[in-house]
């Protein structure tokens, strides 16, 4: 695993990272780089504005078209400005991801910080990618996290009317 918090961006070349499983970063404002080679069922989200403005236009600059083109499965992205709190927390959407307790939907919905129009989930929204072999364990999560894993309490019985 590789965690890079380094200034530039990742850039394509014999250097690029290949296998990648996850990915989060930001900020190339629509204009993808396609600097990874992702590995089958990859999942990942680019924090800028306007990354999700078309999927099929020819010439699209955004990630989220550049990264289901190039292998993500799952990603996420705004139409618009949507600024930086709209998006979910990568510390909390990732973890929740990686127990395979949740699917990609419900995880969107239990990080997205806003109900809105301007940021959408772009991928089967009952993708598991870790439902087998979990990288984390419920138990390995801070306590905010694991409560997000929590199933409702069930509703009392009403009575026959």
């Amino acid at each position: 695993m590789t965690f890079d918090d380094r200034d530039a961006l990742i850039q394509p070349g014999p250097a690029a990272p290949k296998g990648v499983a996850v990915y989060c970063g930001w900020y190339s404002l629509r204009n993808y780089v396609p600097a990874f080679t992702f590995s089958e069922g990859a999942v990942g989200f680019h924090v800028a504005s306007s990354e999700l403005v078309s999927l099929r236009t020819p010439g699209e600059r955004g990630w989220v078209h550049g990264l289901i083109n190039d292998g993500d499965v799952g990603t996420l992205g705004p139409v618009a400005e949507p600024y930086l709190q709209a998006f979910p927390p990568a510390d909390e959407f990732f973890p929740l991801l990686m127990t395979g307790e949740l699917t990609l939907a419900e995880v969107y919905w239990k990080t997205n910080p806003l109900t809105s129009w301007m940021n959408a989930c772009i991928g089967d929204p009952l993708y598991r990618p870790y439902k087998t072999n979990p990288p984390l364990k419920k138990e390995d999560l801070p306590e905010p996290l694991r409560a997000a894993l929590e199933k409702p309490a069930a509703a009392p019985a009403r009575p026959p009317q």
